[in-house]
């Protein structure tokens, strides 16, 4: 990236000299013999030429930036997935727990987790029919969202779409002051029911909620 930056500057000054030369030759002035007016008018189209080759300059500049998310990919013996992990953030994998973090704002998380769906001779016949999506995103919130997070208060819930997969999610009120929102997300897909929950501090919870949905946006999964 600095060589590309390097060539640009390089660019950027042969076409300003470039310009100086048009500019004398087209208005017929001699550079090396200029009075004081027409130093400044030259001096002021100059600058004006700057602007503009320096906002063409950031512009070209924007794909590398966007480019410097790196695609981090799980995988396990039957699935891998993998997502654009944002710039500034961090992976922490013990083993038990997948989570991600950033050092800009303090205390907050994505953590994304999957399971296996029961089916056929793996699913409990004495528990009678087997639960639907929406029972097992209900059960989700009722006891498994309310035993993690304490002081649990539902805000809002909705249906969106992950991966090509119909999923649900809803946005709840934590902590002991109630000073921490956050969001679950459930899909299933690959035969694995996906779990993703994004916390952050009530302050910041907007400018997080628009990193998790860019993470959810480029996640993709696919069999081993």
């Amino acid at each position: 990236m600095a060589t590309g930056i390097i060539a640009d500057n390089h660019k950027f000054l042969i076409i300003l000299k470039a310009y100086v030369k048009d500019f004398a030759r087209l208005h017929r002035i001699d550079i090396f013999q200029l009075g004081i007016t027409e130093t400044v008018f030259i001096f002021n189209r100059i600058i004006i030429m700057i602007h503009r080759l320096l906002l063409c300059f950031t512009l070209a500049l924007i794909p590398l930036i966007s480019s410097a998310q790196k695609r981090v990919e799980v995988k396990d013996p039957e699935i891998k997935f993998s997502y654009l992990l944002p710039d500034g953030w961090e992976v922490k994998d013990d083993g038990y727990t997948y989570e991600i973090h950033t050092l800009e704002i303090k205390d907050a998380y994505v953590s994304i987790t999957y399971v296996e769906n029961a089916k056929g001779s793996d699913f409990v016949e004495s528990l009678g029919e087997k639960p639907s999506f929406d029972e097992d995103f209900d059960f989700e919130l009722r006891y498994v969202l309310a035993d993690e997070h304490s002081n649990l208060k539902l805000l809002e819930q909705g249906k969106t779409v992950i991966d090509d997969a119909p999923a649900r999610w809803v946005r709840f009120q934590s902590g002991a002051k109630g000073d921490k929102i956050g969001i679950f997300y459930m899909y299933q897909k690959l035969n694995q029911t996906f779990k993703i929950t994004g916390v952050a501090p009530e302050k910041d919870f907007e400018k997080f909620h628009a990193t998790i949905s860019s993470i959810l946006k480029s996640l993709l999964s696919e069999k081993v």
